[in-house]
């Protein structure tokens, strides 16, 4: 019955958004083996009920890591592009993992003054949304000197509008 009541509300989600244009950089094929991207709104719901309705995953795409979110269905609902070394000094991807509420992933970067960041994602009215951030700093020329802090986004980021290097100094939450 919940499949049926899942399928439904696709149904006319898809019927209301409208269907893809084909041309959607957003879809994909399937082509050796690699996962289906998700091609409308309506396919990159998630049923926030069901404990086994997604799986977050680490990837590598285009040789930039990524986190991402993959239907029971095995089909990409979403690609968080993460940054590499090079594109940030000492940046390092942390994990990702599937929590009560949604998931949260963590990363790293810095030379001198050093941040270890978690973001955490939260899954409500079928769609993640970024809830909150913790921010751990400190100096490595001073490491008694450091901090300790939790940032609540409000209001909440829908995850298609999140960004990694939109977080990427320190308290700036956009």
């Amino acid at each position: 019955m919940k499949r049926r009541r899942a399928y439904i509300t696709v149904l006319i989600l898809t019927l209301s958004v409208g269907f893809p244009s084909g041309n959607s950089q957003q879809t994909r094929a399937v082509h050796n083996g690699k996962r289906k991207a998700a091609d409308n709104l309506a396919s990159k719901l998630v049923d926030c009920a069901d404990p086994n309705g997604y799986s977050v995953e680490e990837a590598v795409e285009q040789g930039s890591p990524s986190v991402n979110i993959v239907s029971d269905g095995g089909r990409i609902l979403h690609s968080i592009k993460l940054l590499t070394d090079a594109e940030r000094n000492g940046f390092a991807h942390d994990g990702v993992k599937k929590t009560k509420e949604g998931f949260e992933f963590g990363i790293e970067y810095g030379s001198r003054i050093y941040y270890h960041k978690r973001f955490i994602f939260i899954c409500r009215q079928q769609r993640f949304y970024l809830s909150k951030i913790g921010v751990d700093s400190f100096d490595r020329q001073n490491p008694e000197k450091w901090s300790r802090k939790v940032i609540r986004v409000q209001p909440n980021l829908l995850l298609e509008k999140f960004s990694i290097t939109d977080f990427m100094l320190e308290g700036v939450v956009k």
